[in-house]
C-alpha cells in the first residue's frame, strides 16, 4: 500500500515538472567588430615598418603634400582611436545592423548611435565575403559635434595596409561650409 502511494506521489511530481512552462532563454549577445583593436592593430603595422608615409591635404581647393615621420602618423592616426569605438562602449552605446551587399560581395557591419549626443554618430565595416568574413576592407566613422555655434562634421575612412582619409566640414552660421581633407598614405599600391 505504501508502494502504490508514493508511485502516485511520484508520477504526480513528474507531470507537474512536465507541465511547467520552459525557463526563459537568455537573450542573445551580439558580438560587436572589435573596432578599436582592429584599428590599433593598422597603427602597429604602420609602426612596425620603415615606410615612406605621404600626406595630401586639401583646403580651398588647393592641395600640398609632403612626407612625415612616423611620430606625426601617429599623431594624425590618433583621430581614429576614440574610446567609444571600444567593444564594451559600442555595445552600450550604438546599434548594430548588418545585411549582405551582393555588389561589392561585402558584409557590412554599420553601427548606429541610440541618443543624440556629439561624438562619433556612425560607423560602417566591410569585410570580405569569405568563409569568416574576417578580412576588412574598410572601416568608415563619422563624427559631429558643436563648438560655439558651429557644427564640425568628420568624415573618417581607414583601408587596411594601404590609407585613411579625414574629411572634415566646418558649418558656421550664416556662412558657407569649409571643407578639408586629409589623406595619409603609406601604401600607395592599387
Amino acid at each position: 500500500m505504501v508502494l502504490i502511494v508514493f508511485l502516485l506521489f511520484g508520477c504526480e511530481d513528474e507531470n507537474k515538472k512536465a507541465e511547467a512552462p520552459p525557463a526563459a532563454l537568455p537573450e542573445e549577445k551580439k558580438n560587436f567588430f572589435p573596432v578599436l583593436d582592429y584599428l590599433k592593430g593598422e597603427v602597429a603595422y604602420v609602426d612596425s615598418f620603415p615606410l615612406r608615409i605621404m600626406t595630401f591635404s586639401t583646403r580651398n581647393g588647393h592641395t600640398d603634400s609632403g612626407y612625415i615621420q612616423i611620430t606625426e602618423f601617429d599623431r594624425l592616426a590618433r583621430e581614429f582611436l576614440d574610446p567609444a569605438l571600444d567593444t564594451a562602449s559600442m555595445e552600450k552605446d550604438f546599434t548594430e545592423n548588418s545585411f549582405l551587399d551582393q555588389t561589392s560581395q561585402s558584409l557590412t557591419f554599420t553601427y548606429s548611435k541610440k541618443n543624440g549626443s556629439a561624438g562619433i554618430k556612425r560607423i560602417d565595416v566591410l569585410a570580405a565575403q569569405d568563409p569568416a568574413y574576417d578580412k576588412v576592407k574598410s572601416v568608415y566613422i563619422e563624427k559631429v559635434n558643436t563648438q560655439n555655434d558651429t557644427t564640425v562634421v568628420k568624415k573618417m575612412f581607414w583601408k587596411p595596409k594601404r590609407n585613411f582619409q579625414v574629411i572634415t566640414i566646418i558649418q558656421p552660421p550664416h556662412q558657407p561650409d569649409i571643407t578639408n581633407k586629409l589623406k595619409v598614405v603609406w601604401d600607395d599600391r592599387p
